[in-house]
Protein backbone atom coordinates (compact mmCIF):
# COMPACT_ATOMS: atom_id res chain seq x y z
CA UNK A 1 0.00 0.00 0.00
CA UNK A 2 2.74 2.45 1.00
CA UNK A 3 4.73 1.60 -2.13
CA UNK A 4 1.70 2.45 -4.28
CA UNK A 5 1.32 5.81 -2.52
CA UNK A 6 4.97 6.75 -3.09
CA UNK A 7 4.80 5.72 -6.76
CA UNK A 8 1.60 7.71 -7.29
CA UNK A 9 3.12 10.82 -5.71
CA UNK A 10 6.21 10.58 -7.90
CA UNK A 11 4.25 10.02 -11.10
CA UNK A 12 1.91 12.90 -10.33
CA UNK A 13 4.65 15.40 -9.51
CA UNK A 14 6.91 14.56 -12.42
CA UNK A 15 4.07 14.39 -14.94
CA UNK A 16 3.02 17.89 -13.88
CA UNK A 17 6.57 19.25 -14.08
CA UNK A 18 7.27 17.55 -17.41
CA UNK A 19 10.24 15.56 -16.07
CA UNK A 20 10.43 11.98 -17.33
CA UNK A 21 11.53 9.80 -14.43
CA UNK A 22 10.72 6.21 -13.67
CA UNK A 23 8.57 6.72 -10.58
CA UNK A 24 9.71 3.47 -8.97
CA UNK A 25 13.39 4.36 -9.30
CA UNK A 26 13.59 8.08 -8.62
CA UNK A 27 16.39 8.89 -6.17
CA UNK A 28 17.25 12.14 -4.49
CA UNK A 29 20.64 13.62 -3.61
CA UNK A 30 21.70 16.74 -1.75
CA UNK A 31 24.75 19.03 -1.80
CA UNK A 32 25.67 21.47 0.98
CA UNK A 33 27.67 24.65 0.49
CA UNK A 34 28.99 26.31 3.67
CA UNK A 35 30.49 29.74 4.14
CA UNK A 36 33.79 28.14 5.26
CA UNK A 37 35.13 24.93 6.78
CA UNK A 38 36.67 25.91 10.14
CA UNK A 39 34.72 27.65 12.89
CA UNK A 40 35.08 28.82 16.46
CA UNK A 41 32.75 27.31 19.05
CA UNK A 42 29.85 29.77 19.34
CA UNK A 43 29.96 30.90 15.69
CA UNK A 44 27.20 30.61 13.12
CA UNK A 45 27.74 28.08 10.36
CA UNK A 46 25.92 29.33 7.28
CA UNK A 47 24.78 26.71 4.78
CA UNK A 48 22.84 26.15 1.61
CA UNK A 49 21.19 22.97 0.35
CA UNK A 50 20.85 22.03 -3.31
CA UNK A 51 18.63 19.02 -4.11
CA UNK A 52 19.25 16.96 -7.24
CA UNK A 53 18.44 13.55 -8.65
CA UNK A 54 20.96 10.70 -8.54
CA UNK A 55 22.84 12.11 -11.55
CA UNK A 56 23.20 15.64 -10.14
CA UNK A 57 20.41 17.33 -12.12
CA UNK A 58 18.42 19.80 -9.95
CA UNK A 59 14.91 18.74 -8.93
CA UNK A 60 12.12 20.25 -6.86
CA UNK A 61 10.69 17.42 -4.81
CA UNK A 62 11.31 17.32 -1.05
CA UNK A 63 10.36 20.46 0.88
CA UNK A 64 12.42 19.80 4.03
CA UNK A 65 16.11 19.04 4.44
CA UNK A 66 17.77 17.68 7.58
CA UNK A 67 21.25 18.85 8.61
CA UNK A 68 23.26 17.50 11.54
CA UNK A 69 26.68 18.11 13.04
CA UNK A 70 28.01 14.89 14.55
CA UNK A 71 31.09 13.79 16.42
CA UNK A 72 32.12 10.16 16.03
CA UNK A 73 28.77 8.83 17.27
CA UNK A 74 26.41 11.59 18.46
CA UNK A 75 24.42 14.39 16.81
CA UNK A 76 25.38 17.62 18.59
CA UNK A 77 23.48 20.16 16.46
CA UNK A 78 20.41 19.47 14.32
CA UNK A 79 18.27 21.62 12.04
CA UNK A 80 15.34 21.30 9.68
CA UNK A 81 15.69 23.51 6.59
CA UNK A 82 12.79 24.54 4.38
CA UNK A 83 13.45 23.76 0.71
CA UNK A 84 11.87 25.83 -2.06
CA UNK A 85 12.35 24.88 -5.70
CA UNK A 86 15.14 22.52 -4.69
CA UNK A 87 17.08 25.15 -2.68
CA UNK A 88 17.32 25.54 1.10
CA UNK A 89 19.05 28.24 3.15
CA UNK A 90 19.89 27.94 6.83
CA UNK A 91 22.49 27.96 9.59
CA UNK A 92 23.77 26.00 12.55
CA UNK A 93 24.57 27.80 15.80
CA UNK A 94 27.61 25.99 17.16
CA UNK A 95 27.45 25.53 20.96
CA UNK A 96 29.96 27.61 22.92
CA UNK A 97 31.01 24.45 24.82
CA UNK A 98 31.68 22.40 21.67
CA UNK A 99 35.12 20.78 22.13
CA UNK A 100 37.93 21.40 19.68
CA UNK A 101 37.95 18.75 16.98
CA UNK A 102 36.73 17.55 13.60
CA UNK A 103 33.03 16.91 13.07
CA UNK A 104 30.77 15.41 10.40
CA UNK A 105 28.30 17.68 8.65
CA UNK A 106 25.54 15.38 7.36
CA UNK A 107 22.54 16.33 5.23
CA UNK A 108 19.64 14.38 3.74
CA UNK A 109 15.92 14.42 3.01
CA UNK A 110 13.30 12.11 4.48
CA UNK A 111 12.94 10.38 1.12
CA UNK A 112 16.70 9.67 0.97
CA UNK A 113 16.36 7.57 4.11
CA UNK A 114 14.78 4.89 1.92
CA UNK A 115 18.31 4.20 0.62
CA UNK A 116 20.14 4.46 3.91
CA UNK A 117 22.96 6.48 5.40
CA UNK A 118 25.40 5.72 2.57
CA UNK A 119 23.81 8.26 0.19
CA UNK A 120 23.69 11.14 2.69
CA UNK A 121 25.89 14.18 2.05
CA UNK A 122 28.96 14.39 4.29
CA UNK A 123 31.55 17.07 4.87
CA UNK A 124 34.26 17.46 7.53
CA UNK A 125 34.05 20.61 9.63
CA UNK A 126 36.77 21.82 11.98
CA UNK A 127 35.85 23.52 15.27
CA UNK A 128 38.21 25.29 17.67
CA UNK A 129 37.08 26.12 21.18
CA UNK A 130 39.17 29.09 22.30
CA UNK A 131 37.59 29.00 25.75
CA UNK A 132 38.82 25.51 26.61
CA UNK A 133 42.36 24.21 26.87
CA UNK A 134 42.10 20.50 26.20
CA UNK A 135 45.46 18.79 25.94
CA UNK A 136 43.88 15.34 25.64
CA UNK A 137 42.99 15.84 21.95
CA UNK A 138 44.98 13.23 19.98
CA UNK A 139 47.57 14.27 17.42
CA UNK A 140 47.60 13.54 13.71
CA UNK A 141 50.67 15.06 12.08
CA UNK A 142 49.73 13.77 8.63
CA UNK A 143 47.06 16.44 8.03
CA UNK A 144 48.50 19.54 6.40
CA UNK A 145 46.88 22.88 5.67
CA UNK A 146 46.53 23.58 1.97
CA UNK A 147 45.87 26.68 -0.10
CA UNK A 148 42.51 27.09 -1.87
CA UNK A 149 42.40 25.00 -5.05
CA UNK A 150 41.65 27.15 -8.10
CA UNK A 151 42.32 24.39 -10.65
CA UNK A 152 38.64 23.52 -10.94
CA UNK A 153 37.41 27.01 -11.86
CA UNK A 154 34.73 26.95 -14.56
CA UNK A 155 34.28 30.72 -14.79
CA UNK A 156 36.32 33.91 -14.61
CA UNK A 157 36.36 35.31 -11.09
CA UNK A 158 38.26 38.36 -9.85
CA UNK A 159 38.14 41.17 -7.32
CA UNK A 160 38.72 44.77 -8.35
CA UNK A 161 41.90 44.79 -6.21
CA UNK A 162 44.19 42.17 -4.71
CA UNK A 163 44.74 44.11 -1.50
CA UNK A 164 42.28 46.09 0.60
CA UNK A 165 42.43 48.14 3.76
CA UNK A 166 40.03 47.66 6.65
CA UNK A 167 36.39 48.70 6.09
CA UNK A 168 36.99 49.27 2.39
CA UNK A 169 34.48 48.56 -0.34
CA UNK A 170 35.44 46.02 -2.94
CA UNK A 171 33.68 44.26 -5.77
CA UNK A 172 33.55 40.74 -7.17
CA UNK A 173 33.49 40.38 -10.95
CA UNK A 174 32.05 37.12 -12.29
CA UNK A 175 32.22 36.35 -16.01
CA UNK A 176 31.35 33.30 -18.07
CA UNK A 177 28.10 32.44 -16.31
CA UNK A 178 25.78 30.07 -18.20
CA UNK A 179 22.39 31.41 -19.21
CA UNK A 180 20.46 28.65 -17.44
CA UNK A 181 21.82 28.97 -13.89
CA UNK A 182 19.62 27.12 -11.40
CA UNK A 183 21.36 28.45 -8.29
CA UNK A 184 24.55 30.33 -7.46
CA UNK A 185 26.05 30.73 -3.99
CA UNK A 186 28.84 33.15 -3.02
CA UNK A 187 30.89 33.40 0.14
CA UNK A 188 33.89 35.46 1.26
CA UNK A 189 35.66 34.14 4.34
CA UNK A 190 39.11 34.33 5.89
CA UNK A 191 41.57 31.65 4.87
CA UNK A 192 42.15 28.86 7.36
CA UNK A 193 45.59 28.03 8.68
CA UNK A 194 44.06 25.02 10.45
CA UNK A 195 44.08 21.90 8.24
CA UNK A 196 40.81 20.16 7.43
CA UNK A 197 40.82 16.76 5.69
CA UNK A 198 38.73 16.71 2.53
CA UNK A 199 36.75 19.62 1.14
CA UNK A 200 34.73 18.32 -1.80
CA UNK A 201 33.70 20.99 -4.30
CA UNK A 202 30.34 20.75 -6.01
CA UNK A 203 32.09 19.37 -9.10
CA UNK A 204 33.84 16.63 -7.11
CA UNK A 205 30.62 15.79 -5.30
CA UNK A 206 28.71 15.44 -8.56
CA UNK A 207 31.45 13.32 -10.15
CA UNK A 208 31.31 10.95 -7.18
CA UNK A 209 27.57 10.35 -7.56
CA UNK A 210 28.04 7.82 -10.35
CA UNK A 211 30.31 5.75 -8.10
CA UNK A 212 27.70 5.39 -5.37
CA UNK A 213 26.20 1.94 -4.96
CA UNK A 214 22.54 1.83 -5.95
CA UNK A 215 21.07 0.30 -2.82
CA UNK A 216 17.59 -1.15 -2.78
CA UNK A 217 14.99 1.59 -2.60
CA UNK A 218 12.51 0.92 0.21
CA UNK A 219 9.20 2.67 0.80
CA UNK A 220 9.53 3.13 4.57
CA UNK A 221 9.66 6.94 4.40
CA UNK A 222 7.10 8.94 2.47
CA UNK A 223 8.56 12.05 0.80
CA UNK A 224 7.88 15.48 2.26
CA UNK A 225 6.68 16.89 -1.04
CA UNK A 226 4.32 19.45 0.57
CA UNK A 227 5.73 20.12 4.03
CA UNK A 228 7.14 18.58 7.18
CA UNK A 229 5.75 15.19 8.24
CA UNK A 230 5.51 14.66 12.00
CA UNK A 231 5.41 11.00 12.99
CA UNK A 232 3.99 9.64 16.23
CA UNK A 233 3.43 6.33 17.95
CA UNK A 234 -0.01 5.48 19.39
CA UNK A 235 0.62 4.17 22.90
CA UNK A 236 -1.82 2.55 25.31
CA UNK A 237 -1.61 4.67 28.48
CA UNK A 238 -2.42 1.74 30.76
CA UNK A 239 0.06 -0.78 29.31
CA UNK A 240 2.67 1.53 27.77
CA UNK A 241 2.62 -0.53 24.58
CA UNK A 242 2.39 0.75 21.01
CA UNK A 243 -0.38 -1.37 19.55
CA UNK A 244 -2.37 -1.29 16.31
CA UNK A 245 -5.58 0.70 16.71
CA UNK A 246 -8.32 1.69 14.31
CA UNK A 247 -10.68 3.52 16.67
CA UNK A 248 -8.32 6.40 17.51
CA UNK A 249 -8.67 9.89 16.04
CA UNK A 250 -5.30 11.71 16.35
CA UNK A 251 -5.03 15.50 16.38
CA UNK A 252 -2.05 17.84 16.54
CA UNK A 253 -2.62 21.43 17.65
CA UNK A 254 -0.31 24.44 17.95
CA UNK A 255 -0.59 26.28 21.25
CA UNK A 256 -1.06 30.01 20.65
CA UNK A 257 -3.36 32.80 19.56
CA UNK A 258 -4.71 31.26 16.35
CA UNK A 259 -6.15 28.00 15.00
CA UNK A 260 -3.44 25.65 13.72
CA UNK A 261 -4.62 22.07 13.69
CA UNK A 262 -3.64 18.94 11.77
CA UNK A 263 -5.45 15.63 11.71
CA UNK A 264 -3.26 12.52 11.72
CA UNK A 265 -3.30 9.67 9.22
CA UNK A 266 -2.96 6.15 10.61
CA UNK A 267 -0.20 4.21 8.84
CA UNK A 268 -0.24 0.64 7.58
CA UNK A 269 0.78 -0.77 10.97
CA UNK A 270 -2.11 1.13 12.65
CA UNK A 271 0.26 1.82 15.55
CA UNK A 272 1.86 4.93 14.06
CA UNK A 273 0.44 8.16 12.71
CA UNK A 274 1.66 10.85 10.32
CA UNK A 275 0.66 14.51 10.56
CA UNK A 276 0.98 16.26 7.18
CA UNK A 277 1.91 19.77 8.26
CA UNK A 278 2.96 22.92 6.42
CA UNK A 279 4.59 26.26 7.27
CA UNK A 280 5.76 25.26 10.73
CA UNK A 281 8.83 27.44 11.03
CA UNK A 282 10.43 28.13 14.40
CA UNK A 283 9.91 26.51 17.79
CA UNK A 284 6.34 25.90 18.93
CA UNK A 285 4.50 24.33 21.81
CA UNK A 286 2.39 21.50 20.41
CA UNK A 287 -0.46 19.43 21.80
CA UNK A 288 -1.32 15.93 20.63
CA UNK A 289 -4.64 14.29 21.41
CA UNK A 290 -5.73 10.71 20.75
CA UNK A 291 -9.51 10.55 20.96
CA UNK A 292 -10.58 6.92 21.40
CA UNK A 293 -14.02 5.46 20.77
CA UNK A 294 -13.43 2.63 23.25
CA UNK A 295 -12.76 2.46 26.97
CA UNK A 296 -8.95 2.37 26.68
CA UNK A 297 -6.99 5.63 26.77
CA UNK A 298 -4.21 6.29 24.25
CA UNK A 299 -1.58 8.95 23.82
CA UNK A 300 0.65 9.96 20.88
CA UNK A 301 4.42 9.90 21.40
CA UNK A 302 6.13 12.09 18.78
CA UNK A 303 9.15 10.46 17.11
CA UNK A 304 12.36 12.22 16.08
CA UNK A 305 12.47 12.96 12.31
CA UNK A 306 16.27 12.66 12.26
CA UNK A 307 18.07 9.54 11.10
CA UNK A 308 20.32 7.31 13.21
CA UNK A 309 23.92 7.28 12.02
CA UNK A 310 26.61 4.63 12.38
CA UNK A 311 29.66 5.51 14.46
CA UNK A 312 32.60 6.80 12.41
CA UNK A 313 36.13 7.49 13.58
CA UNK A 314 37.09 11.08 12.82
CA UNK A 315 40.59 12.39 12.01
CA UNK A 316 42.67 13.47 14.97
CA UNK A 317 43.20 17.10 15.91
CA UNK A 318 45.85 18.87 17.98
CA UNK A 319 46.29 22.55 18.53
CA UNK A 320 49.48 24.12 17.21
CA UNK A 321 51.02 27.02 19.21
CA UNK A 322 51.67 28.78 15.89
CA UNK A 323 47.91 29.28 15.55
CA UNK A 324 47.50 31.08 18.88
CA UNK A 325 47.77 34.65 17.60
CA UNK A 326 45.27 34.19 14.79
CA UNK A 327 42.83 32.28 16.98
CA UNK A 328 43.05 34.85 19.76
CA UNK A 329 42.21 37.60 17.28
CA UNK A 330 39.23 35.62 15.96
CA UNK A 331 38.07 34.79 19.48
CA UNK A 332 38.03 38.46 20.48
CA UNK A 333 36.26 39.28 17.23
CA UNK A 334 33.59 36.64 17.84
CA UNK A 335 32.80 37.91 21.34
CA UNK A 336 32.75 41.56 20.25
CA UNK A 337 30.57 40.82 17.23
CA UNK A 338 27.99 38.89 19.23
CA UNK A 339 27.94 41.57 21.94
CA UNK A 340 27.46 44.58 19.67
CA UNK A 341 25.38 43.00 16.89
CA UNK A 342 23.12 40.60 18.77
CA UNK A 343 19.97 42.19 17.34
CA UNK A 344 21.24 41.91 13.76
CA UNK A 345 22.45 38.35 14.19
CA UNK A 346 19.11 37.26 15.57
CA UNK A 347 16.82 38.99 13.08
CA UNK A 348 14.22 36.74 11.47
CA UNK A 349 11.38 37.50 9.12
CA UNK A 350 7.81 37.61 10.51
CA UNK A 351 5.31 34.84 9.80
CA UNK A 352 1.73 35.22 8.58
CA UNK A 353 -1.63 33.93 9.75
CA UNK A 354 -2.38 30.28 9.04
CA UNK A 355 -6.14 29.84 9.50
CA UNK A 356 -7.87 31.72 6.70
CA UNK A 357 -11.54 31.48 7.71
CA UNK A 358 -13.25 34.23 9.67
CA UNK A 359 -15.34 33.44 12.76
CA UNK A 360 -19.10 33.86 12.70
CA UNK A 361 -18.78 35.88 15.89
CA UNK A 362 -16.06 36.89 18.35
CA UNK A 363 -16.85 37.46 22.03
CA UNK A 364 -14.51 39.63 24.11
CA UNK A 365 -15.38 38.48 27.59
CA UNK A 366 -14.29 41.71 29.27
CA UNK A 367 -17.44 43.24 27.76
CA UNK A 368 -19.75 40.73 29.47
CA UNK A 369 -20.78 39.80 32.98
CA UNK A 370 -18.44 37.26 34.53
CA UNK A 371 -20.16 34.08 35.70
CA UNK A 372 -18.72 31.40 38.02
CA UNK A 373 -18.16 28.89 35.20
CA UNK A 374 -17.63 29.02 31.45
CA UNK A 375 -20.68 26.81 31.01
CA UNK A 376 -22.92 29.45 32.58
CA UNK A 377 -21.30 32.19 30.48
CA UNK A 378 -21.95 30.24 27.28
CA UNK A 379 -25.57 29.67 28.28
CA UNK A 380 -26.17 33.34 29.07
CA UNK A 381 -24.70 35.21 26.09
CA UNK A 382 -23.05 33.01 23.43
CA UNK A 383 -25.28 32.77 20.39
CA UNK A 384 -25.82 29.43 18.58
CA UNK A 385 -23.72 27.50 21.12
CA UNK A 386 -24.84 25.42 24.07
CA UNK A 387 -24.06 22.39 26.23
CA UNK A 388 -26.11 19.23 26.12
CA UNK A 389 -26.11 16.42 28.65
CA UNK A 390 -25.56 12.90 27.35
CA UNK A 391 -25.30 9.99 29.79
CA UNK A 392 -24.34 12.36 32.57
CA UNK A 393 -21.59 14.17 30.62
CA UNK A 394 -21.83 17.64 29.14
CA UNK A 395 -20.75 18.28 25.57
CA UNK A 396 -20.79 21.40 23.43
CA UNK A 397 -22.59 21.79 20.16
CA UNK A 398 -22.87 24.53 17.54
CA UNK A 399 -25.86 25.37 15.38
CA UNK A 400 -24.48 25.17 11.87
CA UNK A 401 -25.33 27.40 8.92
CA UNK A 402 -25.94 26.30 5.36
CA UNK A 403 -25.45 28.58 2.37
CA UNK A 404 -28.83 30.25 2.96
CA UNK A 405 -27.90 31.03 6.60
CA UNK A 406 -30.35 28.50 8.03
CA UNK A 407 -29.36 26.25 10.95
CA UNK A 408 -29.30 22.66 9.75
CA UNK A 409 -27.30 20.41 12.11
CA UNK A 410 -26.50 19.60 15.73
CA UNK A 411 -23.18 17.70 15.90
CA UNK A 412 -19.93 17.59 17.87
CA UNK A 413 -17.69 20.59 17.13
CA UNK A 414 -13.94 21.09 17.44
CA UNK A 415 -13.18 22.74 20.79
CA UNK A 416 -9.83 24.44 21.39
CA UNK A 417 -8.33 26.23 24.37
CA UNK A 418 -5.29 28.27 23.32
CA UNK A 419 -4.98 25.88 20.37
CA UNK A 420 -5.14 22.69 22.51
CA UNK A 421 -7.82 20.22 21.31
CA UNK A 422 -10.26 19.61 24.17
CA UNK A 423 -12.20 16.35 23.86
CA UNK A 424 -13.60 16.39 27.40
CA UNK A 425 -15.98 19.34 27.29
CA UNK A 426 -16.48 19.19 31.05
CA UNK A 427 -13.11 20.93 31.26
CA UNK A 428 -14.55 23.89 29.36
CA UNK A 429 -17.83 23.89 31.29
CA UNK A 430 -16.02 24.19 34.62
CA UNK A 431 -13.26 26.52 33.41
CA UNK A 432 -12.99 29.93 35.04
CA UNK A 433 -14.34 32.51 32.55
CA UNK A 434 -12.25 35.23 34.22
CA UNK A 435 -9.22 33.59 32.58
CA UNK A 436 -10.72 33.76 29.06
CA UNK A 437 -9.99 36.83 26.95
CA UNK A 438 -12.03 35.94 23.88
CA UNK A 439 -14.15 33.24 22.29
CA UNK A 440 -14.43 32.69 18.53
CA UNK A 441 -17.43 30.82 17.12
CA UNK A 442 -17.29 29.20 13.67
CA UNK A 443 -20.61 27.85 12.36
CA UNK A 444 -19.50 25.84 9.35
CA UNK A 445 -18.17 22.35 8.73
CA UNK A 446 -14.36 21.97 8.78
CA UNK A 447 -12.09 19.05 7.93
CA UNK A 448 -8.61 18.37 9.32
CA UNK A 449 -6.76 15.37 7.93
CA UNK A 450 -9.91 13.38 7.23
CA UNK A 451 -11.66 14.31 10.48
CA UNK A 452 -14.77 16.48 10.07
CA UNK A 453 -16.07 18.82 12.77
CA UNK A 454 -19.43 20.56 12.92
CA UNK A 455 -18.21 24.04 13.81
CA UNK A 456 -15.32 25.33 15.90
CA UNK A 457 -15.22 26.92 19.34
CA UNK A 458 -11.86 28.55 20.00
CA UNK A 459 -11.25 29.85 23.54
CA UNK A 460 -8.20 32.05 24.19
CA UNK A 461 -6.72 33.11 27.54
CA UNK A 462 -4.95 36.42 28.07
CA UNK A 463 -1.40 35.09 27.61
CA UNK A 464 -2.25 31.92 25.66
CA UNK A 465 -0.71 29.84 28.44
CA UNK A 466 -3.90 27.85 29.36
CA UNK A 467 -3.74 28.61 33.14
CA UNK A 468 -5.14 25.94 35.51
CA UNK A 469 -5.99 23.61 32.60
CA UNK A 470 -5.51 19.96 33.56
CA UNK A 471 -5.58 17.82 30.45
CA UNK A 472 -6.22 14.10 30.48
CA UNK A 473 -3.70 11.33 29.79
CA UNK A 474 -4.65 11.28 26.09
CA UNK A 475 -3.28 14.81 25.60
CA UNK A 476 0.43 15.63 25.65
CA UNK A 477 2.13 19.04 25.51
CA UNK A 478 5.70 19.54 24.32
CA UNK A 479 8.03 21.94 22.51
CA UNK A 480 8.87 21.15 18.89
CA UNK A 481 11.33 22.74 16.48
CA UNK A 482 10.00 23.16 12.96
CA UNK A 483 11.98 24.41 9.99
CA UNK A 484 14.21 27.40 10.54
CA UNK A 485 13.10 30.98 10.13
CA UNK A 486 14.91 32.89 7.43
CA UNK A 487 17.82 34.67 9.07
CA UNK A 488 19.58 37.76 7.74
CA UNK A 489 23.33 37.67 7.27
CA UNK A 490 24.99 40.56 9.10
CA UNK A 491 27.08 42.62 6.66
CA UNK A 492 27.54 46.31 7.55
CA UNK A 493 28.34 48.87 4.88
CA UNK A 494 30.88 51.72 5.04
CA UNK A 495 29.90 54.06 2.21
CA UNK A 496 31.60 57.20 3.61
CA UNK A 497 34.43 58.36 5.84
CA UNK A 498 32.14 58.91 8.82
CA UNK A 499 30.92 55.30 8.82
CA UNK A 500 34.46 53.99 8.37
CA UNK A 501 35.51 55.87 11.51
CA UNK A 502 32.66 54.46 13.55
CA UNK A 503 33.75 53.07 16.92
CA UNK A 504 31.44 50.08 16.48
CA UNK A 505 33.85 47.13 16.12
CA UNK A 506 33.61 44.85 13.10
CA UNK A 507 35.51 41.56 13.39
CA UNK A 508 33.62 39.51 10.84
CA UNK A 509 35.57 36.49 9.59
CA UNK A 510 32.90 35.77 6.98
CA UNK A 511 32.51 38.99 5.00
CA UNK A 512 29.80 37.90 2.57
CA UNK A 513 27.27 35.10 2.37
CA UNK A 514 24.82 35.13 -0.55
CA UNK A 515 23.49 31.58 -0.90
CA UNK A 516 21.14 32.06 -3.83
CA UNK A 517 22.14 34.87 -6.19
CA UNK A 518 19.71 35.52 -9.04
CA UNK A 519 21.64 35.93 -12.29
CA UNK A 520 18.68 36.65 -14.57
CA UNK A 521 20.47 34.78 -17.37
CA UNK A 522 23.27 37.35 -17.50
CA UNK A 523 26.76 36.03 -18.37
CA UNK A 524 28.43 38.51 -15.98
CA UNK A 525 27.78 39.90 -12.51
CA UNK A 526 29.43 42.48 -10.28
CA UNK A 527 28.72 42.25 -6.56
CA UNK A 528 29.95 44.67 -3.85
CA UNK A 529 31.30 43.77 -0.42
CA UNK A 530 33.00 45.48 2.52
CA UNK A 531 36.02 44.27 4.46
CA UNK A 532 36.05 44.19 8.25
CA UNK A 533 38.60 45.10 10.94
CA UNK A 534 40.12 41.60 10.73
CA UNK A 535 43.27 41.54 8.55
CA UNK A 536 44.51 38.49 6.66
CA UNK A 537 43.96 36.55 3.47
CA UNK A 538 40.40 35.95 2.29
CA UNK A 539 38.90 33.57 -0.27
CA UNK A 540 35.95 34.27 -2.56
CA UNK A 541 34.12 31.03 -3.37
CA UNK A 542 31.43 30.79 -6.04
CA UNK A 543 29.51 27.54 -6.48
CA UNK A 544 26.41 26.73 -8.44
CA UNK A 545 24.68 24.44 -10.88
CA UNK A 546 22.71 24.87 -14.08
CA UNK A 547 19.23 23.57 -14.74
CA UNK A 548 20.66 20.65 -16.73
CA UNK A 549 23.19 19.71 -14.05
CA UNK A 550 26.42 21.42 -15.14
CA UNK A 551 28.43 22.58 -12.12
CA UNK A 552 29.76 26.11 -11.67
CA UNK A 553 32.78 26.94 -9.55
CA UNK A 554 35.24 29.75 -9.06
CA UNK A 555 37.79 30.71 -6.38
CA UNK A 556 39.95 33.83 -5.96
CA UNK A 557 41.90 35.25 -3.00
CA UNK A 558 42.73 38.74 -1.77
CA UNK A 559 44.42 40.40 1.22
CA UNK A 560 43.13 42.73 3.92
CA UNK A 561 46.05 44.65 5.42
CA UNK A 562 46.41 46.38 8.79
Amino acid sequence: MRHSIVSFILMLLFSVSGDLYAADDFRERIYVQTDKQVYLAGELLWLKLCVTDATGIPVSFSKVGYVELLDESTALVQAKIEIKEGIGEGWLELPALLPTGYYRLVAYTRYMRNEGDAVFFRKTIGVVNTFRKDETIPTDTLIKATSPDISGNTLQLATDKTSFSRREQGSIRIQGLPADVHTLGISIAGNEFIPVPGDPSISQWQAALSAQDQAALTDDYLPEYEGHLIRGKIVNVRTGEALAQTGVSPLLGFVGDEIRLFGGQLQDDKASVLFYTSRITGTHELATTANSKGTEVYRIDIQSPFALHPALEMPRFKMNPAWDEGLTRRNIGLQVTRTFTADSLGHVEPVHAHFQWRPYKTYLLDEYTRFPTMGEAVFEFVESVSFRNTNGKRSLFVLLEDLSNQTVSLNRPLVLLDGIPITDHELIYNYNPALIRRLEVYRNRYGFGGQVFEGILAFYTYKNDYPTLKVGASTQLFDYKGTQHHRLFYAPAYPDELSRKSRMPDYRHTLLWMPNVQTGGSPALTLPFYTSDLPGEYTVTVEGITKDGKTIRGIVCFQVIE
